[in-house]
């Protein structure tokens, strides 16, 4: 076959990867009234981004030029775009991500762990020679800038935690639901931008084939019942779930024993999904009867 038409052949596939891909992030970008010109500005940032962070030359400062071309964006673009400041953090996403980091140590960190490896009932607040773990020094082990009541007030809010009193002393429950928190939309968008960008980086690197290739696997069947189906989603619920709780102790373990050490430089994502969807040709039937 001749090299012309074998690139075509990959570039074809590749378009259709694509599509496949960005069909239901156009769908969600329709939704939320962002248009074509607005996603064409945000593409034209990130590939400044990409380019300027991940293809540079060795021992070689990046221009603005080599940028331009390798992004084919114009060089005054890309000199503007190098020169803004970095998107921070806003207040929902900061919130979103120490929310995950106390849940992630509640459920994970053996200190916070009863026999049965369940988070363990915390006291509110840190008293004076009392043997048990607070909440308190939870949230203050993960991050000083919140009050732990501010978290509480938030948590009780959303469900995630229950109080119960005994006596004069108050304690703090993680509920079922505190596993997998509901969180509001901003913080939605945080957690998948973060989900879905790390998959897409597995995706990425397992078709450049330069490394070892990336976990990446997943069932799918069709032609199964909504019954079927409800079935298949709470096992996999479950089974993930233990899976997920056990890779997170795991590494919480492994973490503090490395404590002390010479800086860590590598850090990992696992997650999971369930996807189901009814076919177009279907939904259309139902819509017009």
């Amino acid at each position: 076959m001749p090299i012309e038409e074998e690139l075509s052949l990959k570039d074809k596939a590749l378009t259709k990867a694509l599509k496949t891909m960005l069909k239901p992030l156009v769908r969600l970008l329709i939704q939320q009234n962002i248009t074509f010109i607005g996603l064409q500005n945000l593409l034209k940032r990130t590939f400044v981004e990409v380019a300027d962070e991940s293809f540079c030359l060795e021992n070689k400062k990046q221009t603005d030029s080599r940028v331009s071309l390798l992004t084919g964006i114009h060089r005054a673009d890309v000199k503007r775009i190098r020169n803004e400041d970095p998107t921070q953090l806003s207040e929902k996403e900061i919130k979103a991500s120490l929310s995950a980091q106390i849940i992630s140590v509640w459920t994970g960190n053996t200190q916070y762990l009863d026999e049965q490896n369940r988070p363990k009932p915390l006291l509110r607040t840190s008293q004076a020679n009392a043997n048990q773990k607070s909440f308190e020094e939870l949230v203050l082990s993960i991050s000083k800038d919140k009050h732990p009541r501010s978290i509480v007030d938030d948590w009780l809010n959303q469900g995630i935690i229950e109080l119960k009193t005994e006596g004069e002393t108050e304690w703090v429950l993680l509920t079922e639901k505190g596993y997998v928190p509901e969180a509001d939309f901003e913080e939605k968008l945080f957690f998948a931008g973060k989900n879905i960008g790390e998959h897409l980086h597995v995706v990425a690197s397992n078709l450049e084939g330069q490394a070892a290739p990336l976990f990446d696997r997943a069932v799918y069947y069709e032609g199964l019942s909504a019954e079927a189906i409800l079935e298949l989603e709470t096992l996999a619920k479950q089974k993930i779930l233990q899976v997920m709780v056990e890779v997170n102790q795991r590494a919480n373990l492994l973490q503090s024993q490395q404590k002390g050490m010479p800086e860590p430089c590598q850090s990992f994502h696992f997650g999971a999904y369930f996807s189901k969807t009814t076919p177009i040709s279907q939904t259309q039937t139902e819509e017009k009867s």
